[in-house]
């Protein structure tokens, strides 16, 4: 049963009479189509999405969107919004900020890197900023925050996307800025439902297993799972991962290869988040495009389990028209009930009634005028990136107390770059570039180590010891190693075939600093001054040139143990 009067909905009569009458009024074809939310291509214009799935016959109850400009987003939105007559969600997958759907948005930052502020204050207005940013394109709906706690340093998802390894912290933190989006008028969702982060592996290429006992799970994720639904969180992601623990508690008897991963499993939806943790609200799948969401079941049978099984929407399609066929199949075939049915829409339509979607779309006003996009610019939002960025960048280590860098005794820098390719969760890339470019303006001299340049390649493989040290005063390495979208983990390739290996750190003063994954420890132990600063945006490349240079202190505290709990004797 749904209380559409109860938390997080909120509904006064008049949005439940809508919700009613909306309802009634859909035909069975019509409410299948608002199972689905789709991806729509930075590539197409609205008119081109809305023919693709008018082709495959869905009318769907909304739309993720991706990078593009201000005006881009907002004129895609309008161009959406104006060509269904149930209006729609528009959301985004927010990890860093509005900048992961509106390029010309706030880079707030990753979670880890505002978690290693210690300041929920800080999550609170990160929140807030991208609620505000999203309202002036008619954007409505963020996929996060990320609630997933980082036990697994190998696992190569959650990462910096996590507020870190405590969950106490975690909790604290994800409560805080979900209420900053909130009060900005953005709709909410905890992700990675039954909980990333303890597996090392990634449930894009497989069912991964969140492998804590039932107490375990309690202490940890269901605490943070709880405070969420106690806060109104509106909605929760459920994901391709298996919970074996309470899998076996309420099934003693299952066997292994019967046991089915969060996004298709009944029980823990319904025994375990709305039953024990009371969540009353919309869960939609993660993305149904992922290895782990059809491993253990083939997609025809997959595609109606996950609704008749407690997810509300189903997110994304391999091929629009297939699944579609495959929805309407699996409730002509009775595995999607008409009350089930019924229920998910429910859900659809009354958080689409929560954030007054129904009442904007009455008065003209689910997309702001052009004007709202003069809030884009004003550079006084990037202050608060750097305030998160100055902050939150940490110094791990220095045992040679190395810092600050003075350009005076310490100019010429040798620069090893590691990775600073475009990712999944990052398309931009060039930030080794704009590092060297800020720490020349600082005066130092930078050599870029280039494979190519035989000498170069030389001179750290293979030449005298003294006489790099003639020519450098450093060896810095520079990386921004994140997961592409096709790694299964997010680990150091060291440029040159081993060329760059670090085995010169006893006789040349050498550091690493990381923008992305906090931890290169595992590959470089010893490596004796390690900085992670955790995002790969330039407010924090310019801030970290900044802090090196000692034009202010190191105040971040890492949300993570960086030593990986590994042996490492130069701590």
């Amino acid at each position: 049963m749904i209380d559409l009067k109860a938390k997080p909905f909120y509904l006064n009569d008049e949005d439940i009479a809508w919700v009613n009458e909306t309802l009634a009024g859909m035909s069975v074809k019509d409410k299948l189509g608002q199972l689905f939310l789709l991806n729509s291509l930075t590539t197409e214009n609205a008119g081109e999405a809305v023919e693709r799935l008018g082709a495959a016959g869905i009318k769907p109850c909304g739309f993720l969107l991706r990078g593009n400009t201000s005006d881009k987003i907002r004129e895609k939105i309008q161009g959406l919004q104006d060509s269904y007559d149930i209006p729609l969600f528009i959301a985004g997958d927010l990890d860093r900020g509005a900048s992961n759907m509106i390029t010309d948005g706030t880079p707030c930052g990753h979670q880890m890197e505002i978690g290693a502020t210690g300041d929920p204050e800080l999550a609170y207005k990160t929140g807030f900023i991208c609620a505000s940013e999203c309202a002036a394109v008619g954007a409505n709906w963020n996929f996060g925050p990320v609630c997933d706690i980082d036990i697994n340093p190998l696992n190569p998802i959650t990462n910096v996307r996590s507020f870190g390894s405590d969950p106490e912290k975690v909790k604290e933190f994800t409560t805080a800025i979900a209420r900053g989006m909130r009060d900005g008028g953005l709709l909410t969702c905890a992700k990675h439902w039954p909980g990333d982060g303890v597996d090392g592996r990634d449930q894009h290429f497989l069912a991964s297993i969140n492998s804590l006992s039932v107490e375990e799970w309690d202490n940890t994720y269901g605490k943070v799972y709880k405070a969420m639904i106690d806060e109104g969180v509106e909605s929760i992601m459920t994901a391709h991962i298996l919970l074996p623990s309470y899998a076996r508690l309420y099934n003693p008897d299952i066997k292994d290869e019967d046991m089915l991963p969060g996004s298709l499993n009944k029980e823990i939806h319904e025994k375990l988040l709305r039953g024990k943790l009371g969540f009353n609200g919309l869960l939609i799948t993660d993305a149904t495009t992922m290895g782990g969401f059809t491993e253990v079941l083939p997609r025809s049978k997959a595609v109606p389990l996950c609704i008749a099984n407690g997810a509300d929407i189903f997110l994304f399609c391999r091929d629009m028209a297939e699944d579609f066929e495959f929805m309407c199949k699996g409730y002509e075939d009775g595995i999607i009930t008409p009350e089930r049915l019924d229920e998910a829409v429910t859900r659809i339509l009354a958080l689409k009634a929560k954030a007054k979607l129904h009442i904007k779309k009455k008065n003209g006003t689910l997309v702001p005028p052009e004007s709202a996009l003069e809030v884009f610019k004003d550079k006084k939002r990037f202050e608060m990136a750097r305030e998160i960025a100055d902050k939150g960048i940490t110094l791990v280590k220095d045992t040679q107390s190395l810092l600050p860098l003075d350009p005076a005794k310490q100019k010429n820098i040798f620069m090893v770059t590691i990775g600073d390719k475009p990712g999944y969760h990052t398309p931009k890339s060039g930030f080794a570039k704009l590092f060297k470019e800020k720490m020349t303006e600082l005066g130092f001299n930078i050599t870029e180590y280039d494979g190519e340049d035989k000498e170069i390649h030389r001179q750290i493989q293979s030449g005298r010891i003294s006489e790099f040290k003639e020519k450098y005063d450093v060896l810095l390495y520079f990386c921004n190693v994140e997961t592409n979208g096709s790694d299964s983990a997010a680990r150091i390739t060291w440029p040159g075939i081993r060329a760059t290996v670090p085995n010169m750190i006893h006789d040349i003063p050498t550091m690493m600093v990381s923008i992305d994954n906090p931890y290169h420890l595992i590959d470089a132990p010893r490596i004796p001054t390690y900085i992670n600063a955790y995002t790969s945006e330039e407010p924090v490349v310019e801030v970290l040139a900044e802090k090196i240079a000692g034009k202010s202190e190191f105040k971040g505290k890492s949300p993570v143990d960086a030593f990986v709990g590994l042996f490492n004797a130069s701590k």
